[in-house]
């Protein structure tokens, strides 16, 4: 008798302890890192019922098990509501990426403006424009007009390759769209705020793909509605974000957060020379004097117009993320006036406001901790 207690004993705590090790499997499975970008779409139903995705696009290579462990998502609604999204689809794209969709069909309680916005931990890591990636988490929003009937456009799959040295372009124009006009911007990456529906902000830790190698330009064609790398020189997994923006008779209906990847391999085709880096955050052809290819100099700098006779728009750029510094300085070097990026930044715009000083030559100085740079303007 006390022996078959003992082995009944045995066998509970046996299947407790096999039960706990496989619910730690499950979660490590559900906490892998595994999510390459995603967007939220709207498409409108009738009165002020929306039909609400998400769609992700997932890395089955490195985090299969986590994939198939996501079976719902959790978006905010806007209005107070957070709603579950259950998974309604999963396809493969690649043979390491597939892309899950997560629906629901919901009323909002007025007509009014609401941004539907979703964080989700795990992002996959080795992403070489995002330090840290896997501990990054990923937000994604969409900004909601419903006083009138809208669904936000379609756009295809944002997973892409890429090839060394070529030129890397992709069509952007939606697959599914009202007869609205679009406008679509590369953006920095967005951020939470701490909380359950966290307000979106910047995260300055992200890079834009063509400041890896501080060269060529990553933009987007506004005319063709392409996305365009002239082009990517390092090998690897490049993270991109965009705003599409949406508009109906000169008013803002729609705007969309996505974020979607470029990977970059060593692949046969024709070449091209990388052009002069250009910032994709502030546009426009960066230079300095002395060149910023120089081995010794670390920073660019770029003043226009020239001559003014109100506001100069100064951009700079470090090879290193740093503190930037800006000053106005007239021929007796005397500083006018100084600004100072807040935190580490690749790139910087600001404006110099010269309407009531005197007629002349100035200088505008760009600083880092390494190096500064000068460039004359004439007032």
């Amino acid at each position: 008798m006390y022996s078959f207690v003992t082995s009944r004993l045995l066998f509970l705590y046996m299947k407790s302890v096999y039960s706990i090790l496989l619910l730690i499997l499950l979660s490590a499975y559900a906490q892998a890192s595994h999510l390459r970008g995603g967007e939220i779409l709207a498409s409108h139903v009738s009165g002020q019922t929306y039909n609400i995705k998400v769609r992700l696009y997932l890395d089955v290579e490195n985090g299969e098990g986590a994939v198939n462990a996501l079976n719902l998502v959790t978006v905010c609604m806007g209005d107070g509501a957070v709603k579950d999204l259950p998974r309604t689809s999963i396809r493969a794209i690649t043979n390491k990426v597939s892309v899950g969709e997560f629906q629901v069909s919901y009323t909002f309680p007025t007509s009014g403006i609401y941004q539907l916005s979703l964080a989700l931990d795990n992002r996959t890591g080795q992403i070489l424009n995002l330090p840290d990636s896997q501990f990054t988490p990923q937000f994604l929003w969409t900004v909601l007009d419903t006083q009138q009937q809208n669904s936000t456009p379609v756009l295809p799959n944002l997973e892409f390759e890429a090839g060394v040295r070529q030129i890397f372009s992709v069509d952007l124009k939606p697959t599914v769209a009202d007869n609205d006009s679009i406008t679509i911007r590369v953006a920095r990456l967005s951020k939470p705020s701490p909380g359950t529906c966290g307000v979106r902000m910047l995260d300055h830790s992200y890079l834009f793909p063509n400041e890896i190698s501080a060269s060529g330009t990553f933009k987007i064609d506004a005319v063709q509605k392409k996305l365009v790398w002239t082009a990517p020189e390092v090998v690897g997994n490049y993270l991109f974000a965009m705003v599409v923006t949406e508009w109906r008779d000169g008013a803002k209906i729609s705007e969309s957060y996505r974020e979607g990847m470029v990977t970059v391999i060593d692949r046969p085709g024709e070449t091209v020379a990388v052009p002069p880096y250009e910032s994709s955050e502030y546009g426009g052809v960066i230079t300095s004097t002395p060149v910023v290819s120089s081995s010794e100099v670390t920073m660019a700098i770029q003043a226009y117009p020239v001559p003014t006779e109100s506001f100069v728009t100064v951009k700079a750029y470090s090879k290193q993320r740093a503190i930037i510094r800006l000053q106005l300085i007239d021929m007796n070097g005397r500083v006018l006036t100084e600004i100072a990026s807040k935190v580490p930044e690749i790139a910087v715009q600001e404006e110099f406001d010269m309407r009531n000083l005197a007629s002349g030559m100035y200088l505008i100085r760009a600083s880092n901790a390494k190096d500064s740079v000068t460039q004359k303007v004439l007032r």
